[in-house]
């Protein structure tokens, strides 16, 4: 698929349905999160994948989205490992890597035909001790994960762009 059509087709999805993952799926899509760009390439992203029932029961405890995803990848990186920018008051690199990581993994899942939602608005101390993920390791966002529902649609504002000239200078 030509890269441009690929971002152009791909939106958020809200609605899943049942059809699991294969595991070939979720070993490309995890493969394509080592190939992300991060700073100094010290790779400090963690990603947990939320298959289970049980672990489904965990995350859902304090998440506000429930989507019904057959699985959520829960993204943060190790405070110690993430390269911090000397000339900028060591600001922290993570957050960016784990961005970068988030989206290769967004553009490998419409690859595979699967469906995304990338949900930010998360209570990452819950998630935390709900998961038990270690607190060096900073929870930066989640995703759903699987195939759209038959007749589920992209929200209203899906292709709704501003103009180059709002978006970019030309200096």
């Amino acid at each position: 698929m030509e890269l441009l059509k690929l971002m152009s087709d791909r939106c958020s999805c809200r609605a899943y349905s049942t059809k699991s993952i294969s595991e070939e799926d979720l070993s490309k899509l995890l493969e394509a999160s080592k190939l992300a760009p991060t700073a100094h390439n010290n790779q400090p992203q963690r990603i947990y994948v939320v298959k289970s029932e049980e672990g489904k029961a965990k995350l859902m405890k304090d998440f506000k989205f429930n989507f019904n995803a057959p699985c959520y990848l829960v993204f943060g990186y190790n405070v110690d490992e993430s390269w911090k920018n000397p000339l900028d008051n060591d600001k922290d690199s993570g957050e960016v890597d784990i961005s970068i990581v988030m989206t290769h993994i967004m553009l490998m899942a419409e690859e595979l035909g699967l469906s995304t939602c990338w949900i930010g608005y998360i209570e990452a101390e819950a998630i935390r001790k709900n998961l038990g993920i270690p607190e060096n390791i900073k929870i930066i966002g989640a995703m759903t994960l699987g195939y759209h529902k038959e007749g589920s649609m992209p929200s209203k504002s899906h292709t709704i762009r501003r103009n180059n000239e709002d978006l970019i200078k030309f200096l």
